[in-house]
């Protein structure tokens, strides 16, 4: 339904929040009856927005003087004419959310500049196409956090920048902008959280650094600057960004050592410097002073992870990507001291020999695992009905023995290319599977009766197996069931009759026998 115009007749509100209600249709004007309104919030989450309401006239909204904070984030305002200039005349606005509005135009500047007290701004994922200058927000001199992510924005880096001397947060990460950060960004002393990735900045990434305020350097917290096509031998410079607690340069072009004194960034959470060209030994000392690390990713390098068999890490980590690192052979043994991982990449990185005891429960509650592409051998767990893991990750390698019991959590299997032999189990265990990828195995007999009962497969993988027989009959149907309010039992459709969503089924290289699959029909 639509927001009740109603509403409109409430002249006392002074708050309204009506986020998240799933309304459609127009935003009634007659909100702009609510002259004492200090907060508007009728927001639509991202994630949600499959239905949305629109607004094409904004022109009432220039009649809530009072208001200081508004957020139409996920309201459709594509057709709105105007928008900028109905906002400027709040001149109390303090916090503008409008992301993912689909606004597609905006104006270079306002000639009589109204938002004097405008602190946030998030213009978010709207597909502006344009470049990032000129622009009116440049001239919000009050602005401390602004976020422009995902907004087709092309062309350079502003110098305008450099009037946001208040600014604290910037989020201009997910657009086109080429060139490195211009010196005007020296005059942000109140800068901490710089987000600019998925840009094409290029040089140096010590002269990036460089251009970063001095005056910031010691309350500068989060550095995002993955995927910008920066280049550099050395990060040392990082070293006097002292407040640092996020570090994202992964997918770049850096290469060189990692410095050992990085573990004296002591208020580190994320150090993400994977698929880079990174080369050389970590050892305990870079993670001496790391106590709040919680994750890292050091993934697709050639970094060389060393450290002593008996060493406890002086953090508890939720993630770790070490896929292509080289661990010494065996799943390290410092992994088994951290009680809180819950996503876990070991992908291709030279493990040998068994999965050690200690794994299965050190890792019961992580909801990734992924050991694939190694050369691991021995036998699973007879049951991993203990866990709450959803996606394992386990191809290539050189395990045999059974496919354990399955945790009721797990959501994707793929054990393919290894050595598993035995029947399927008769029942998976496991309600909500969506992929299970078992080929190049050595699985013998039937396939079970069990796949019928899997509403949620999407991905059914059994080819280059043993497997024998043909495929079960997942048609309707009929039980006697006891109706509680009578005397007689009637025949009635059971609820096992199953509508499978399988969309990818591949069962070739078998020794497959009998009739068409009629459980295609389900399908």
């Amino acid at each position: 339904m639509s927001i009740p115009e109603f509403i409109g007749s409430l002249k006392s509100l002074t708050y309204l929040d009506l986020s998240n209600m799933n309304f459609v249709g127009q935003v009634p004007p007659q909100l702009g009856n609510l002259t004492k309104l200090a907060y508007l919030d009728i927001h639509k989450d991202f994630f949600y927005a499959y239905a949305c309401a629109f607004l094409s006239d904004v022109s009432w909204l220039a009649s809530l003087h009072s208001l200081q904070h508004l957020d139409m984030s996920g309201v459709n305002l594509s057709a709105a004419v105007g928008w900028v200039h109905a906002l400027n005349k709040l001149p109390n606005l303090r916090a503008l959310y409008l992301s993912n509005c689909g606004l597609n135009s905006s104006i270079p500047s306002l000639r009589h500049h109204n938002l004097t007290v405008l602190e946030k701004l998030d213009l978010s994922r709207n597909p502006f196409n344009s470049p990032a200058a000129p622009n009116w927000y440049w001239d919000v001199t009050s602005l401390k956090v602004l976020d422009i992510e995902s907004c087709e924005l092309s062309g350079a880096f502003p110098d305008e920048l450099g009037n946001l001397t208040m600014l604290e947060d910037l989020d201009m990460g997910w657009n086109n902008i080429e060139g490195m950060i211009p010196a005007t960004l020296k005059n942000l002393c109140r800068l901490q959280v710089v987000y600019l990735a998925e840009n094409n900045i290029g040089g140096d990434v010590t002269d990036l650094i460089e251009r970063l305020p001095n005056c910031s350097w010691n309350s500068l917290q989060e550095l995002i600057l993955f995927e910008t096509n920066i280049t550099g031998t050395t990060l040392k410079l990082l070293l006097n960004l002292t407040a640092l607690s996020t570090i994202f340069l992964h997918r770049n072009h850096l290469s060189g050592s990692v410095p050992m004194e990085i573990g004296t960034l002591k208020n580190l959470t994320e150090l993400h410097i994977g698929n880079n060209n990174f080369s050389g030994v970590i050892s305990e000392t870079h993670f001496s002073g790391l106590w709040n690390l919680k994750s890292i990713d050091l993934s697709y390098t050639y970094l060389q992870v060393k450290v002593d068999s008996d060493w406890e890490p002086p953090f508890n980590l939720d993630r770790a990507f070490l896929s292509s690192c080289h661990l010494d052979l065996q799943i390290p043994n410092w992994l088994r001291w951290p009680k809180s991982i819950s996503y876990l990449e070991m992908s291709d990185a030279g493990l040998i020999g068994r999965i050690p005891d200690w794994f299965w429960t050190t890792f019961s509650n992580a909801w990734l695992l992924d050991l694939s592409y190694n050369q691991i051998s021995g036998e699973l767990p007879l049951s991993l009905e203990f866990m709450a893991v959803e996606e394992i990750f386990l191809q290539s390698n050189r395990l045999v023995g059974s496919i354990p019991q399955l945790p009721r959590s797990i959501e994707l299997l793929d054990i393919s290319e290894n050595s598993i032999s035995r029947h399927l189990p008769t029942n998976f265990g496991a309600p909500d599977l969506q992929v299970a990828v078992l080929f190049s195995n050595c699985l013998t007999g039937f396939i079970p009766y069990s796949i019928c009962q899997s509403p949620h497969l999407r991905v059914l993988d059994l080819s280059n197996n043993l497997l024998i027989g043909g495929l079960p009959d997942c048609r309707k149907k009929e039980l006697k069931q006891m109706n509680p309010y009578s005397n007689n039992s009637s025949r009635v459709n059971s609820a096992n009759s199953y509508r499978l969503k399988i969309h990818t089924l591949r069962l070739n290289n078998n020794s497959l026998s009998g009739g068409f699959p009629l459980f295609l029909k389900q399908c």
